[in-house]
């Protein structure tokens, strides 16, 4: 190995790090104005920005307090990276059952909650075979069959990945964009082409969190409002 190919080498690796670097402090900045279409869904909503540039939102809607958050997802196998939207409706009701479903699942989806639940639930008549879920015990599978019909129609849409309920309240992730092939295959980086979240989107990922809140919320044997 010669002392120019060395060089070259050096070179090189300098260049490619240089241009990760830009790229990096680029995306940084893009991402704070992610949810700029979003202003005013929420009341009383307060913004915060993550040390990676990816921003959080706070507030409340219909009474409950809410948070949607962006998760970059980089723990990919065999496809682009991933960008989450994840929208909390914080509901606090203590003893009552985890329920959560999971589509797609590969295993490394490290900010899944199914994973983290001990029981696995068999997939009730409607729901697709595929759907990882998961729960807490024998009121968990019963709140399972209960919402079958609303949570069938959310898995219809392809960009629902998981659907939770817990005590503490009830969460709905959805897809928002794909990364740039080239920066995932050069570079290991999450590039994300020129996008923000629609305020259509946020809107109906909330109304998805707020109806299941409600559902979870009716006594058996009644309707929610």
């Amino acid at each position: 190995m010669t002392a120019a190919f060395l060089f070259g080498l050096i070179a090189f690796a300098a260049v490619i790090a240089n241009i990760a670097i830009r790229d990096h402090r680029r995306a940084v900045a893009a991402r704070r104005g992610l949810f700029d279409d979003c202003r005013g869904v929420l009341d009383d909503e307060r913004w915060v920005a993550g040390g990676d540039g990816f921003p959080l939102l706070e507030g409340t809607a219909g009474g409950r307090a809410v948070v949607a958050k962006l998760i970059p997802d980089t723990m990919v196998m065999r496809r682009l990276p991933q960008l989450w939207l994840s929208v909390t409706v914080l509901d606090t009701q203590p003893g009552a059952p985890s329920l959560s479903l999971l589509a797609r699942h590969s295993g490394n989806e490290f900010y899944a909650v199914t994973h983290n639940l001990p029981e696995r639930v068999e997939p009730p008549a409607g729901l697709p075979l595929d759907v990882l879920i998961r729960g807490n015990g024998a009121r968990a599978v019963a709140l399972c069959h209960r919402l079958v019909p609303v949570v069938t129609t959310l898995l219809d849409d392809p960009r629902v990945k998981e659907i939770t309920l817990t005590p503490r309240g009830t969460r709905v992730v959805r897809q928002v964009a794909e990364g740039r092939r080239g920066e995932h295959l050069l570079l290991r980086q999450a590039v994300f082409d020129e996008i923000h979240v629609e305020r259509a989107l946020l809107v109906q990922t909330l109304d998805d969190a707020l109806a299941l809140a409600a559902q979870r919320a009716t006594p058996i044997g009644e309707r929610a409002a």
